[in-house]
């Protein structure tokens, strides 16, 4: 199942007013969440169906070329022959993942384009952003999570290195590209981490690793070893070479790439991993990359694929059930746990109880440690115990608790004071849906003749093309954002932008909830000037002008059936009505896989419906703001559209380096330091950036610092 099906049907509503316009085309969905597919002909592996636990498990990871096109029997073959058990497939969408598992009897979660295949039964699994995680248990109590990646491929650091670009210049870049993704990522598997169970990344990071350089801190490798975790590779080839020195297509380690035709600029490296966290049973024996030369040949990928193989060492079972997770008493607990244990040397089979009260009702019998209770409510206590039953009776278990947490509304905002795509509040992901889109957007600074000012004042801005094609855009994912106003998507919001549309006027699609642009959009600038669609009824016409600046606002409380459009801050048109609930103007959320909203094209091919537009800011709040509200955020200014949150800094010692961090705040941020308080003036210690750490060797004498911000 992927996110082209999201739109099954067709929409039936052109954009011009109709007296249908209070229907809508409700939207088929698929929650990726618990999504979990058995492939035909399916297998248990042999040591679990054997009755003993998991001594040894190898791992892969495998970028297989755009679904596999330069011959997917071959990818399948490379896996067979490798002995892979857990395989974090890129590039490999969810049709061609459920062909690779169903070739070798292998279990599926698929995805849009970071799948996963597995020889043992998946018991539950998760969508992280564009990432994915299974959890696996081969033997009662004995869990494995394997999470996978792929991380954007643009603007690639190994060539800006090539061409003389200063390693300041690299990393900034680096941590506007992969290290948010990434960071998103590691803060979902942080539970995980913390927990007893074994954790396992694989990924293609389109970066290299800091441990192949002699002096060059790559954010993606530092950041995940940072996080606990230990790369595989390189642990188990400790003396193969660093750089200085360019790397050769077929120096040890080297995954990207094997094929010299695809690699114009010849910079090659490891930038395909298989990390595993420390202290947790896992150890690896034997690791290597898979090309032509020790497997399927030809090699289909442009890419070598990574193979580890890891010594497990069984988790320690005593006479009764322990070792809970969540942790007992544990009161930061998300919504959507999956509580595991480790059972009784002696279980027979297990009773789970689980309720918000105590004692807490039976829910199942089960021989597994592992039970999905379902999306939870908010800042709620449950209760739960597992009663074991032995061949001489049974043991009650000890009752355990945990609280989860309250959701906070989140502010996501882009404001391009960098000239790139990086948030400048909260942790939301805009990226290029293709090249195309990428190599027409333009930044630049009004100039106050070509492009007017805001309220007089010189403002950044995205230049947003209008769109060639189908596959043009911009996507957008709300990270921290899950579903709300009663539905299983994201039902309450507010879409706000500050645009100009340049003569001269004429259709302009803001937003499609169709991330992959299957159908109309759903938000619109018309060639009146007016603003709305036909299924919520527009404005009146010449609510926008051309080549002024105007701050748009869209409050939706879809369950309410209430969206409202705001012009600098004044209603210009309501609709109210029957329920839109889960319906075609509801966004995916932190629980559906891939990107949540499309912004600035249209899948109607009948003309285009898309416009040149000026950006200067572009904001998401996951609930429906007031009219008071959006009152008060008033016109289009220079600075953008939200203050943000009082910016909180620490300095502390980390080894030799001194470490200045901090929250709150809204970005880019810069680093500034003096040697006395007494004299006027501030150097900068660092570049403007979205990084809200800087570090820098200590040194004698006395030095303050102090974080600059918007």
């Amino acid at each position: 199942m992927n996110r082209i099906l999201r739109n099954a049907l067709a929409r039936w509503l052109s954009k011009q007013p109709s007296a249908s316009n209070g229907w809508q085309t409700k939207k088929p969905r698929y929650v990726a969440r618990w999504l979990v597919c058995l492939a035909l002909g399916s297998i248990l592996p042999a040591l679990a169906a054997s009755g003993g636990e998991l001594r040894e498990v190898k791992v892969m990871s495998f970028n297989i070329w755009v679904q596999g096109a330069q011959g997917l029997n071959k990818v399948i073959e490379a896996i067979r022959s490798s002995g892979a058990d857990l395989v974090g497939l890129q590039e490999c969408n969810a049709t061609t993942a459920q062909s690779i598992a169903t070739s070798l009897g292998f279990h599926v979660l698929p995805a849009s384009g970071a799948s996963i295949v597995s020889r043992y039964p998946i018991v539950s699994s998760q969508t992280i952003g564009n990432s994915t995680r299974i959890t696996v248990e081969p033997y009662p109590g004995q869990r494995l999570h394997l999470f996978n990646c792929h991380l954007p491929a643009y603007p690639y650091g190994p060539y800006d290195l090539k061409k003389g670009q200063s390693q300041t210049f690299i990393i900034n870049q680096e941590n506007q590209t992969r290290v948010p993704p990434l960071n998103v990522l590691l803060q979902a598997m942080r539970p995980w981490l913390d927990g007893p169970d074994v954790c396992f990344l694989t990924g293609d990071f389109n970066a290299p690793s800091h441990l192949d350089y002699t002096d060059f801190p790559w954010p993606t490798s530092v950041i995940t070893v940072e996080a606990g975790l230990g790369d595989s590779y390189r642990e188990m080839h400790p003396g193969h070479r660093k750089f200085p020195g360019p790397f050769t297509y077929d120096e040890p380690g080297i995954t990207w790439t094997p094929r010299t035709d695809q690699e114009p600029e010849g910079v090659f490296d490891r930038i395909d991993f298989v990390y595993y966290s420390f202290g947790d049973g896992a150890v690896p024996s034997q690791s290597n990359e898979l090309d032509g030369r020790n497997s399927a040949n030809p090699w289909p990928s442009d890419h070598r694929a990574v193979l580890s193989t890891f010594t497990l060492t069984p988790p320690a079972l005593s006479d009764t059930v322990s070792a809970p997770f969540p942790p007992d008493e544990s009161t930061t607990v998300q919504r959507n746990p999956l509580l595991t244990w480790l059972p009784a040397t002696n279980m027979v089979s297990q009773a789970v109880y689980f309720g918000t009260n105590t004692p807490a009702p039976f829910r199942i019998n089960t021989t597994n440690s592992h039970f999905d209770p379902g999306m939870l409510a908010p800042g709620s206590t449950y209760f739960w115990r597992i009663d074991t039953t032995t061949t001489s009776g049974v043991i009650t278990g000890q009752t355990w608790s945990f609280t989860t947490v309250v959701p906070v509304s989140q502010t996501y905002e882009w404001t391009f004071a960098l000239s790139n795509l990086s948030a400048a509040l909260g942790k939301g992901l805009l990226s290029y849906a293709d090249v195309t889109t990428s190599n027409l957007t333009s930044f630049g600074t009004t100039d106050g003749a070509t492009v007017p000012h805001i309220d007089g004042q010189a403002a950044k801005y995205m230049r947003v093309p209008q769109m060639p094609g189908l596959q043009n855009g911009y996507r957008v994912t709300f990270t921290d954002s899950g579903p709300n106003g009663g539905g299983v998507y994201i039902n309450q919001y507010t879409v706000i932008q500050d645009l100009l549309i340049p003569s001269p006027l004429g259709w302009a699609a803001l937003f499609n909830t169709n991330t992959e642009n299957g159908n109309d959009a759903d938000a619109y600038i018309a060639d009146d000037g007016s603003a709305g669609i036909a299924a919520l009824g527009y404005s009146s016409a010449g609510v926008i002008a051309a080549n002024t600046w105007y701050r748009l606002a869209i409050s939706a409380d879809l369950g309410a059936g209430t969206v409202v459009y705001y012009v600098n801050g004044m209603p210009v048109h309501t609709r109210t009505g029957p329920s839109l609930l889960d319906g075609r103007f509801a966004l995916y959320s932190n629980l559906d896989a891939g990107a949540d909203l499309l912004l600035f094209n249209e899948g109607d091919n009948s003309g285009n419906y898309t416009h040149q537009i000026v950006l200067s800011a572009w904001a998401f709040v996951d609930r429906t703001l007031t009219a008071a509200e959006i009152l008060a955020l008033g016109e289009p200014k220079a600075s953008g559209i939200f203050s943000g949150p009082s910016l909180k800094a620490s300095v502390t010692r980390t080894g030799e380096d001194l470490v200045v961090s901090w929250y709150g705040g809204k970005g880019p941020f810069q680093v500034q330091r003096t040697t006395s308080l007494v004299a006027s003036g501030w150097d900068d210690a660092s570049l403007p950036s979205y990084d809200r750490i800087f570090r820098e060797p200590m040194s004698t004498g006395t030095r303050f610092f102090r974080v600059m911000g918007n």
